[in-house]
């Protein structure tokens, strides 16, 4: 299957969330804060057309780390481009020592049924 394909070059009539989960050391929070305030801007400028910010960062307290999790619901055909900017953004954040992230791109149900050839069923 050319799945990988499908989800690099975003060929198919697909709108996917990116789900982006950053983990801060409690005690790099603020060095990572003034990375957030000196890019986000910025970042939002170069999105705007890209993607909807359905959640801008929700963000808990673990034991040993500040999790920030971020939503976009990406516009057709901006995957590639929206990863793109995404990646060199997050970039700033890796002069954090002990800072990670992870990117997922997730798809709504009735577009990950359609690769498969099959429908979702509408609610009643």
């Amino acid at each position: 299957m050319e799945f990988n394909k499908i989800i690099i070059n975003n060929k198919a009539n697909i709108m996917p969330y990116v789900f982006v989960t950053s983990y801060i050391p409690n005690d790099k929070v603020e060095q990572a804060a003034k990375i957030h305030l000196d890019t986000i801007q910025e970042f939002r400028k170069k999105i705007r057309g890209l993607s909807k910010e359905i959640i801008p960062n929700a963000v808990i307290a673990r034991k040993d780390c500040m999790e920030i999790t971020g939503v976009h619901d990406i516009k057709e055909g901006k995957l590639g481009e929206f990863l793109k900017l995404q990646s060199e953004v997050m970039t700033n954040y890796l002069k954090v020592p002990g800072y990670r992230f992870v990117t997922e791109v997730r798809f709504k149900v009735t577009e990950a049924l359609a690769m498969l050839g099959m429908k979702a069923i509408e609610p009643e």
